[in-house]
């Protein structure tokens, strides 16, 4: 069927003070901020660290001394500034002052002020991180972010999974006729199928298919936790994968990824995201996220009589209290599950 088409700067080789019998020394000089994150991205690189995770380091970095630039504009030229009450005046700003869509394209009209609880904690974690180290190699004279923890939240912390109404009405808006929603169906369905990380199911390759075992593997190098894995895909899944590859090779020639942009240059989570977020305001719907279509599955998987130990293989998860929190059920789910397996019945039938 025919359808229509619509430099990172180098780390700095600077050499820190060494530490003896395991004490840090004080400083030789003052290290500004980026040089300090120079050496941090350095060391991290040194064990492996990827370059996803590089790159957030380096954003993270960039919110906070997009703060200090305003407020204490000395703590960008001498890291040993930056102290405790510093860091809680910035996590102050974080939750209630900072537009959470601050340079985002298409949502700078967002009133809504003060970052989600998860997001403020992930930049803190990386902190942490960074505080220690610079104080351990002897760059910052104290670890400013030792006697600071995470924010605390009542609300649910896990993303929610789609209820059924508002995933029939996402994947009904769908037209088979357009490439690229054609494309993002098919992703959808591969995500619901197989539980796949946004990142893992835009950038899958067609090598990674095995059409007659109807298993997609996901290899060390790029799964979050470093290890392969092979994921079972039902057959109609597998046909729309195949029959999308097939049609794209067609248009643009041999392909080494699945799912590609109407330029033929590979399909990206960041492009699947925003392409989400314009169907939300289409559609009326409140959220809908990547990561909703992988928390879908979980939920649904154990529904459907999964056991928890199999999903936790299949979602890739180094502990098994992360995979009870992406089973996110409603109190509908919990009713239903209760009508169908209350003991009770047993007694009742006498």
């Amino acid at each position: 069927m025919a359808r229509k088409f619509i430099t990172e700067r180098r780390p700095t080789a600077t050499r820190s003070v060494p530490r003896t019998d395991g004490v840090p020394r004080p400083p030789e000089r003052t290290y500004s901020i980026e040089e300090a994150l120079d050496i941090f991205i350095l060391a991290k690189e040194a064990e492996g660290v990827r370059e996803r995770t590089i790159a957030d380091y380096r954003s993270h970095i960039g919110y906070l001394s997009e703060y200090l630039s305003a407020n204490y504009p000395e703590v960008l030229d001498d890291i040993g500034a930056l102290t405790a009450n510093i860091i809680r005046e910035y996590v102050n700003y974080l939750r209630k002052e900072r537009n959470p869509y601050k340079g985002a394209e298409y949502r700078n009209e967002i009133a809504r002020k003060g970052l989600a609880v998860n997001t403020i904690n992930m930049r803190l974690r990386t902190l942490k991180t960074m505080c220690r180290f610079w104080h351990a190699e002897s760059i910052a004279p104290i670890n400013a972010m030792e006697n600071i923890g995470q924010v605390r939240d009542d609300s649910k912390k896990e993303v929610e999974g789609f209820r059924d109404d508002a995933l029939t009405k996402i994947l009904d808006s769908l037209d088979d006729r357009q490439f690229a929603q054609w494309r993002d169906k098919v992703l959808m369905y591969l995500m619901l199928d197989t539980g796949l990380r946004p990142e893992e199911g835009t950038t899958v390759k067609i090598s990674q298919f095995d059409f007659t075992r109807l298993v997609v593997v996901v290899p060390s190098e790029v799964a979050k936790n470093r290890r392969d894995r092979e994921i079972p895909i039902t057959r109609e899944v597998a046909k729309m994968v195949k029959a999308l590859y097939e049609e794209s090779c067609q248009y643009f020639g041999p392909q080494e990824y699945v799912f590609i942009n109407a330029y033929g240059q590979p399909f990206t989570s960041g492009a699947f995201r925003k392409r989400l977020n314009r169907m939300k305001k289409s559609l009326g719907l409140e959220k809908v996220f990547p990561n909703m279509f992988r928390h879908t599955f979980a939920r649904n998987y154990i529904l459907n009589g999964g056991d928890i130990f199999t999903l936790q293989l299949i979602l890739d998860h180094a502990d098994i209290k992360t995979t009870r929190k992406y089973v996110q059920m409603s109190n509908e789910d919990v009713k239903a599950q209760h009508n169908k397996h209350s003991p009770v019945r047993r007694y009742l039938r006498r």
